[in-house]
């Protein structure tokens, strides 16, 4: 078993330790981002959820950066996928969020949904989606990296994930430490499967 010290000098790239163990462990990717997942959760992931999170890790794992769908996803929910936020007010988990969602929102509507917490108004519904939608990993994942990251990447270059959060220098300076440390949470998880 590697120490986290030489793990960390292991892995290639940013981004790449759950492609790095999978080809070491003969692993599938999906498999060691769930256990990664409900180890960083104590094992609190829902039950009712589990099918839905393990399309969203296979989903995840199809991108050239399965890591760090994994650290906003544990930031941002808990890897939770049918949840939403109200304007960093209240939080709806489960029936409670799909409820919230049929009884109608409008555009200008400030929800962050689902696992990745897509906020609606600023990129949800840009797009003619359902943001029931968002519930789904598999369509979340996607959203991310074929609709929000282009604009992301484009605006704000290499800091593009503290967009993501805010374009608020500062809210998006201390957001991009939460998901530093989740990357760091994720390579101390990931070093006992070597």
């Amino acid at each position: 078993m590697l120490t986290i010290n030489s793990f960390l000098t292991n892995v290639p790239d940013e981004g790449q330790a759950l492609n790095f163990v999978s080809k070491k462990t003969n692993l599938p990717c999906y498999q060691l981002f769930l256990a990664a997942a409900g180890k960083a959760t104590k094992n609190k992931l829902p039950s009712d959820e589990r099918l839905l999170i393990l399309d969203f890790a296979k989903a995840a794992c199809s991108t050239k950066n399965p890591d760090i769908i994994w650290q906003i996803s544990y930031v941002e929910s808990g890897f939770k996928m049918r949840i939403i936020n109200i304007e960093g007010r209240q939080v709806f988990t489960g029936e409670n969020a799909k409820e919230f969602l049929l009884k109608g929102i409008t555009n200008s509507s400030n929800i962050d949904i689902g696992p990745l917490q897509i906020n609606w108004k600023n990129n949800g519904s840009k797009w003619e989606n359902n943001p029931l939608n968002f519930f789904d990993g598999k369509f979340s994942v996607n959203f991310l990296s074929n609709k929000i990251l282009k604009d992301f990447v484009n605006s704000c270059g290499i800091k593009w994930i503290n967009c993501y959060h805010s374009y608020d220098k500062k809210r998006g300076s201390n957001y991009r430490i939460k998901i530093d440390a989740a990357g760091v949470k994720l390579k101390n998880i990931l070093s006992g499967f070597n």
